[in-house]
């Protein structure tokens, strides 16, 4: 086995570690829209993403000294880095999360969840349509699968439900516009980014919801949102960043597709969601539909580009 594809399966780790990790925020999240409103709820979410990003740094700190503000460094960056950081910052860590929580009042997380195969789809299309990467005829077959299954959960209601199915989709929509993105970023260092993102988005978000929305009390409850945070928007996105370096956009968005079926089955264990013939209807063909992904995010399928510097 040669060694770029020994690095790139490699790298399929980190993009199942940031499936793994987004997938559990969603159902962890669902108690908490209930109880925090959702601006706070959201810039907590990426104010603990600060804490996912310690672990990392600890490493680094190990393997030799280093000076405090390169943890911090974002180094001399272009006119377009600047503008993809700003605008990552705005959809990816500002709306999408936010509409991703108001849609979790409104509509069940095990359904929700699996309506996040819309970022795979998304991610894939918006890669191929505006960034040219390429689409074969198992991807194209995965993308009509997706729409398919998704437009099975988004139908199965009518009402509040049906708002509920739309924020969800906006919400994979912009993420997989922040994912691509991020291609441009990709000489970033991932933890680097992940603070950035995290401080610019709760930066934006906090203020807001200090001026619109009742401040939480509970110590308890601020520090369990945070804790999501941490995992599902601060180590799920560094694993992710750095799995684009190898894999790029396309093949770590196919991959990244498994999640919502985590956070499905999490929700129907622990949230007590009901399990309805049209759930596994819908869960069987978006689930092929991110198998037939898998085929490009293979090693040696499609177009495989590494993006940016080496870490």
């Amino acid at each position: 086995m040669n060694q770029p594809v020994a690095e790139t399966k490699k790298t399929l780790i980190w993009a199942l570690l940031a499936a793994f990790l987004f997938g559990l925020s969603t159902p962890l999240a669902k108690p908490l829209t209930q109880i925090v409103p959702p601006l706070w709820l959201a810039g907590f979410f990426y104010a603990g993403s600060l804490l996912g990003t310690i672990p990392g740094f600890l490493l680094r700190l190990q393997m030799g000294p280093r000076s405090t503000g390169e943890f911090f460094s974002l180094g001399k960056l272009s006119r377009r880095e600047t503008l993809s950081l700003a605008t990552s910052i705005l959809i990816g860590g500002g709306l999408a999360p936010l509409f991703l929580i108001v849609g979790l009042t409104h509509f069940p997380a095990s359904r929700g969840s699996l309506l996040m195969n819309g970022e795979a789809i998304f991610t894939v299309l918006i890669a191929h349509f505006l960034f040219r990467e390429q689409m074969t005829g198992k991807l194209l077959i995965g993308v009509s699968l997706g729409s398919l299954g998704c437009g099975i959960v988004s139908l199965q209601d009518t009402g509040s439900e049906l708002n509920g199915a739309f924020l969800f989709l906006l919400a994979a929509f912009l993420w997989a516009l922040d994912s691509n993105i991020l291609r441009f970023l990709t000489g970033i260092n991932p933890l680097v980014l992940t603070v950035w993102k995290g401080l610019g988005s709760a930066a934006i978000l906090l203020p807001l919801a200090g001026i619109l929305e009742p401040v939480p009390h509970s110590p308890k409850i601020i520090l369990m949102s945070l804790g999501v945070g941490a995992l599902g928007y601060g180590l799920s996105l560094v694993f992710f960043l750095r799995s684009i370096r190898i894999l790029g956009v396309s093949r770590t968005g196919a991959w990244f597709g498994f999640s919502p079926f985590l956070g499905a089955v999490l929700s129907i264990l622990f949230l007590g969601d009901p399990v309805t013939p049209n759930l596994l209807t819908a869960a069987g063909i978006l689930l092929v539909a991110i198998l037939f992904l898998q085929d490009f995010a293979l090693p040696g399928k499609g177009t495989h580009q590494r993006m940016g510097r080496s870490p």
